[in-house]
């Protein structure tokens, strides 16, 4: 039987149209599963944040994005589940990269969750937690019950580009083959599908990574990867990179090895 906070949380995702769900659901998603804050986003040319409850959440997502690797990026590209309670006790086996620099964040836990319809993965939605220990059965069902409606409410409301998941979607460290399968589950959702939502989080990552297409004159997917690389480089925030490309106090350099 499905609980009535998630019977609500789940109304007021069908009810709200092709806008996505209000300010407040994530942050009240985020209470009603026991989690200090949560993040939606879905697999497009690698993953595009929606939604998220705070904003440790979202540099959460954006470190993952940066780094090409975390529990985030697999649930979303591999519709796997991962339910890490103690973020301590993983250094030097999963994400070498993602963990410490989680750790050093304040996140000690992250259970991240599939955003999917059969065989069809189209995102994930990523809990975490500023210190040690599982989610209960109870929590877990009430994820896995909110993570299928939403996948339900995302794949009812635009067309999907079919076909694998670039290298810049996150196959391991930025500028590197990495550790990743490439492999994915299903189609990612296109550009004309996430302009319906409106200005997206990382949407001045994309504008610098277009502005550094044209200057160093190679195709966006690798502009990309050079700027992740970048901001992984230079251990700096993605979007704090970005806004120094858009406003000419940065160029990233035509050796990206540089």
């Amino acid at each position: 039987m499905v609980d009535s906070q998630v019977a609500e949380l789940i109304r007021v995702l069908v009810l709200s149209g092709g806008q996505g769900p209000p300010r407040d659901w994530t942050r009240l998603c985020a209470e009603v599963l026991g989690v200090d804050g949560i993040a939606i986003s879905v697999a497009s040319d690698g993953t595009e944040l929606l939604w998220f409850s705070d904003e440790r959440s979202a540099r959460l997502d954006d470190l993952q994005f940066t780094l090409g690797e975390g529990p985030s990026v697999e649930a979303a590209r591999d519709g796997s589940l991962n339910l890490e309670s103690n973020l301590e006790r993983a250094f030097g086996e999963r994400w070498p990269a993602f963990v410490p620099a989680a750790v050093d964040s304040g996140v000690l836990a992250v259970f991240a969750f599939p955003l999917r319809l059969g065989a069809i993965c189209c995102g994930g939605m990523t809990g975490h937690r500023r210190r040690p220990g599982p989610l209960g059965e109870r929590a877990v069902a009430d994820a896995l019950t909110i993570a299928d409606a939403m996948a339900v409410y995302l794949l009812a409301l635009g067309p999907r580009d079919t076909g694998p998941a670039p290298l810049a979607a996150g196959t391991g460290h930025p500028g590197g083959s990495g550790g990743g399968t490439g492999r994915t589950t299903g189609g990612g959702f296109g550009s004309g599908f996430l302009t319906g939502f409106g200005d997206l989080h990382r949407a001045e990552v994309h504008q610098a990574a277009g502005i550094s297409s044209v200057r160093l004159d190679v195709p966006l997917p690798d502009a990309l990867v050079r700027l992740r690389a970048h901001a992984y480089a230079s251990d700096r925030p993605i979007l704090d990179v970005a806004r120094d490309i858009i406003g000419n106090r940065l160029q990233l350099p035509r050796d990206p090895a540089s």
